[in-house]
């Protein structure tokens, strides 16, 4: 019993195949990682938040006195994470006792707690020493959030950001393909449809067919483009705004007189 326990605190691969969760390649190679800063870019439907859950509810059961934030764009996104941490937790038998439960909240007797929050000023002030922080559809955090959000984590703690891409643009962008961008800084997990098991070659046709092409490539093949309703491309704007750059008038040379 102690061997396995042991195993179960060391590896969340193990601890989610004890409550009937057998991961595929890439939820093995993420629940595994041991990077403080991981970006996953992920397609709709591939088993994002079922993933998140295991690793938070991994952490706070196995890491006492841990705090486990999570940050949604929504209040209800954050409702549906705490939902499914719950469920998880009752399919691994409870092996620690709850201290307190709420809509937002999973506190354990162990010290450790959960919090799912929406992405609000408000919402995120006030927390330090996060030993999880894990940004749910990040590229619609907003940028002020996410540089509010990142000194809380705690210097051994880790931040998770995950989400299909949303445009060329803002912090999840600027981190995967911006200029500035540092090579290393962030491990990073690609999940497009073609790496998921959950989707097979009928089903990627079917989807094909019946979305955009903008929203096949960003939300199933993980790119960052441009709507094809944008009058203006992404690097047309950043080269219009860059220091020294000539803007020419959208519509000609205005005459004298106009």
């Amino acid at each position: 019993m102690l061997a396995r326990d042991l195993a179960l605190a060391l590896d969340p691969v193990a601890f989610a195949g004890g409550i009937g969760f057998h991961s595929e390649a890439w939820q093995s190679s993420l629940l595994r990682s041991s990077s403080r800063r991981v970006l996953v870019r992920c397609a709709r439907q591939v088993g994002k938040t079922t993933t998140t859950s295991i690793k938070a509810l991994h952490t706070a059961l196995y890491r006492p006195e841990s705090l486990v934030l999570v940050i949604s764009p929504s209040q209800r996104q954050s409702d549906e994470f705490l939902v499914r941490v719950r469920s998880l937790y009752r399919a691994a038998g409870r092996p620690v006792e709850t201290a307190r439960e709420s809509a937002s909240t999973l506190e354990f007797a162990n010290g450790s707690r959960v919090l799912s929050l929406p992405g609000s000023e408000s919402t995120t002030r006030g927390f330090a020493g996060v030993a999880l922080l894990i940004l749910d559809e990040a590229a619609r955090v907003e940028d002020d959030i996410f540089a509010s959000v990142l000194p809380m984590v705690g210097s051994t703690g880790a931040v998770w950001a995950l989400s299909t891409p949303w445009g060329a643009r803002g912090w999840f962008w600027e981190l995967h393909e911006g200029a500035d961008a540092v090579p290393g800084a962030w491990e990073h997990h690609l999940v497009d449809v073609y790496a998921s098991d959950q989707y097979d070659e009928q089903r990627i046709t079917e989807v094909r067919a019946s979305v955009p092409r903008f929203t096949f490539a960003s939300d199933y093949e993980c790119r960052f483009e441009d709507s094809d309703a944008q009058l203006f491309s992404s690097d047309d704007v950043r080269a219009a705004v860059a220091a020294g750059a000539a803007v020419p008038p959208l519509f000609g040379t205005p005459t004298q007189g106009d």
